[in-house]
């Protein structure tokens, strides 16, 4: 067993240490995994995983990019090392050890290295934009082929390791991973795959390109431009959610305003950015702005009890010289469905615990507003991470408390 691996070794050592390091983050991560309960762990071991606030889990994603030391960016090659389970590594592996070797007997040692770290990053890059959360090898091994589809034309031992039929049986691969993500059955980083096999098929044709290295070096120049935007993803809504509770943290609810308004313009199904709003407000007294952010939630986040009971809480704080006013901003939000929400929110009695508690309790940040984080591991891209767009929601019956649905869909 021995000599062959010291024999495999010799015949490609690069691509050996690679598959050797996969297989020993493999079983670290398990470890972590398995002692501690928390996938946690795996975030010292330099993978990205998707995190969120502890009671405000709408704000969630890659915090560990978003925020940091500048070298932060390189977690994205390395979460490519991390597998989602046996299968995955094994098939990763398997198919790294048939199409490296080729490559790296062909390629200097730098120039071979150089190509694992940008087929690494790369791919990846798009599943980040996607806002997913992307593992495994698979875009290094698209690379590969893509590289080989190229080198199988001028190459005859190329060709004969990657011939026609290997290259249909791939291409069914990519399609079949493809129509399982369509179907729901498992979540594939299919754009990281593609990618890769764009990444490989354009190394091969700029080295054989009289100036292949200027096309080379040019198309690499954009990547440092694609990392910064993954580390500032200024079009998400969570991101500036999560920069503003991070800024609130420090200076308080109205140093993270800015941010807050920017996150629920971006992407309104945020209820717990909308209460921080309506705190905001109501801490400065202004209870007519508390209202207007609580209602305006309320119209994108239709089942979240939480902005129900701020707005109660609001309407029974506000002088009755501003309820005209309030009713306005209600009957401009829900129109046809006003006077179900008015019956909803306003003509509700407090319970026992609400007349004994005063409501500007409601409305004050506490202490567990700045938990810390909890992660939602993802072995494959974050179905979640899609941003949600508003929908039209069935009639309220304000007698039925199940009648109100959340206007997002996943």
């Amino acid at each position: 067993m021995f000599a062959a691996l010291a024999r495999d070794f010799r015949k490609a050592p690069i691509t050996f240490v690679m598959i050797a390091v996969s297989v020993v983050l493999f079983l670290a991560a398990e470890y972590q995994q398995t002692r501690n309960k928390d996938v946690m762990g795996l975030s010292s071991l330099g993978r990205v995983v998707d995190l969120s606030f502890v009671g405000g889990e709408d704000v969630h994603g890659p915090f560990d990019l978003w925020s940091g030391p500048w070298w932060r960016w390189l977690r994205i090659p390395a979460s490519s090392f991390h597998h989602g389970g046996v299968l995955h590594l094994a098939f990763n592996a398997s198919s790294l050890w048939f199409l490296g070797p080729l490559m790296e007997r062909r390629l200097r040692k730098t120039t071979y290295l150089s190509f694992w770290f940008f087929a690494a990053l790369i791919p990846m890059l798009p599943e980040y934009f996607m806002q997913h959360i992307a593992i495994g090898l698979s875009g290094v091994v698209c690379a590969m082929f893509g590289w080989c589809l190229v080198e199988r034309r001028y190459d005859s031992a190329v060709a004969y390791r990657v011939h026609d039929g290997v290259v249909r049986n791939l291409w069914t691969c990519l399609i079949v991973c493809v129509v399982l993500t369509a179907a729901n059955v498992l979540n594939i980083a299919n754009l990281a795959h593609f990618v890769g096999v764009g990444y490989g098929w354009l190394n091969a044709r700029a080295s054989r390109a009289r100036f292949g290295w200027l096309i080379w070096l040019g198309g690499h120049l954009l990547v440092p431009v694609a990392v910064y935007g993954v580390l500032h993803p200024i079009w998400i809504g969570r991101y500036h959610a999560y920069k503003g509770r991070q800024v609130a943290q420090e200076g308080g609810l109205s140093a993270g305003a800015p941010y807050f308004q920017e996150a629920v313009r971006r992407d309104p199904t945020l209820p717990s950015i909308w209460v921080r709003l309506a705190r905001e407000r109501a801490t400065q007294v202004d209870l007519l702005a508390a209202w207007k952010y609580a209602i305006t939630g309320l119209e994108y986040n239709r089942s979240s009890n939480e902005l129900e009971n701020r707005s109660r809480a609001i309407w029974r704080l506000m002088p009755a010289d501003k309820h005209d006013e309030a009713m306005q901003v209600l009957q401009k939000t829900f129109l046809s469905e006003a006077d179900a929400w008015s019956k909803r929110l306003i003509a509700v009695a407090p319970t026992a615990k609400e007349s004994v508690v005063s409501p500007l309790i409601d409305l004050l940040p506490t202490e567990r507003d700045w938990d810390s984080f909890k992660s939602d591991e993802s072995h494959e891209p974050s179905p979640t991470g899609r941003r949600g767009r508003k929908r039209k929601s069935p009639e309220i019956d304000p007698d039925n408390d199940g009648s109100a649905v959340e206007g997002r869909t996943l």
